[in-house]
């Protein structure tokens, strides 16, 4: 057992015969979590978890299905990368109560000790564990075995980060708990990745779900914004099967590549983030307040958005800007006007065109200017160049 480990044991003993925590004997967030589990009550005695009774669990997972269904692949994901070691996969709420768990039959159907859905597993009732003390720190935790603020889950190391919605609000934790210290070691990256592929998965259904009142409210913005849409969503399934495959490299020890791998799925999921943000100002309604923003990024955003519809009708996409200029503007309102620019000039450019897009300080004013040029193949039967533009008030700190 490691130094580590072995402080722990001895700190439970103390614990146990004196009511006191030695906090040299723990690192910081195991000491934070022991005080907290002694402060509420929690008996570090216990065997196993409390549970809730067989109705109210099954009420519990009815009511989290949407969310179970969309962590379900990250479980077996994350169960592949563990491989023959024994292990389970456990998603909580935002209560710490557990509401799925997927692992070895020796583990989580073997071990009575081991927590099943309905568990409660706050640190009040089941101390520090690897599903209610990240709740607690709002952050990733690990707790190595006799780190355990209870005795029934001192055979396990558990690994658990939150995981939260859009708006960054915790709505639950996604865990991992194996035998061997050792083991764990290796899971910590991919469950990392794991839980921001399935707050990805929470985004695409909000983008479901607004690009129907998009069409309810506003049919002729529908096609374009849904065409964005799913251009969005198919890098995220890219994201997916690098997950996948790295859980597979995970398991059989070929962890270089798979960290590889992991960095590029995890690189994939943050690019995701950013464009579905700039979809949801795309599609939104609403009217934002004026401040400072970065005209130069906001186009270079929508140029990144577009690029799988510039390169199915065949446009290129040239800009033109020496520096960032930031102006004053409605974040929405910026976006969807740049958007419509760059729509008519695709159509104005045709197969094979130019768009090309300069922005510049105009002289002697607090204005920038945008222009849209969209330049036909020539020999064709497109029309003359045409050039769009409108201009914006620069804000001071451009001056």
């Amino acid at each position: 057992m490691s130094p580590q480990g072995n402080n722990a044991v001895e700190a439970g003993l103390i614990y146990t015969s004196t009511g006191g925590i030695r906090a040299e004997m723990l690192r910081s967030e195991i000491y934070r979590a022991w005080e907290r589990s002694h402060l509420q009550g929690a008996d570090n005695r216990a065997l196993q978890a409390e549970k809730l009774s067989s109705l109210e669990t099954e009420r519990l997972v009815k009511q989290h299905s949407d969310l179970i269904n969309l962590a379900a692949p990250y479980f077996r994901t994350l169960s592949q990368a563990a491989g023959t070691d024994r292990h389970a996969v456990m998603l909580s709420d935002r209560q710490a109560i557990l509401l799925d768990v997927v692992g070895d039959k020796q583990t989580v159907q073997a071990s009575e000790s081991f927590p099943t859905p309905g568990s409660l597993l706050s640190e009040a009732v089941a101390g520090a564990n690897g599903i209610g003390t990240p709740l607690a720190e709002e952050d990733y935790v690990e707790i190595v075995a006799a780190e355990h603020f209870i005795q029934g889950f001192h055979p396990f190391t558990c690994q658990g980060i939150p995981l939260r919605d859009e708006n960054r609000e915790i709505i639950g934790v996604l865990s991992i708990s194996v035998r061997r210290p050792d083991a764990g070691q290796r899971l910590k990256e991919i469950l990392l990745c794991a839980s921001h592929g399935i707050e990805a998965e929470l985004l695409i259904g909000n983008l479901e779900k607004d690009i129907r009142r998009v069409l309810a409210s506003n049919p002729d913005d529908y096609q374009p914004l849904e065409e964005l849409r799913q251009d969005i969503i198919q890098g995220h399934q890219a994201a997916r099967l690098k997950l996948e495959i790295s859980s597979r490299m995970v398991a059989v020890n070929r962890l270089d590549y798979a960290m590889q791998l992991l960095q590029q799925a995890e690189k994939s999921i943050q690019i995701f983030r950013h464009r579905a943000a700039i979809w949801r100002n795309l599609a939104s309604l609403e009217i934002g307040q004026i401040q400072p923003l970065s005209l130069t990024d906001s186009l270079g955003d929508l140029v990144d958005l577009l690029a799988t519809e510039a390169a199915i009708r065949k446009v290129e996409i040239l800009t033109d800007w020496t520096e960032i200029i930031t102006v004053s503007a409605d974040i929405r309102s910026l976006l969807r006007k740049l958007l419509r620019c760059f729509l008519n000039s695709f159509e104005n450019a045709g197969k094979g065109g130019t768009v090309k897009v300069i922005v510049e300080k105009m002289p002697y004013s607090e204005f920038a200017q945008v222009s849209f040029t969209s330049l036909p193949v020539l020999n064709t039967s497109q029309s003359e160049p045409m050039t769009e533009m409108f201009s914006l008030p620069i804000t001071k700190k451009n001056l």
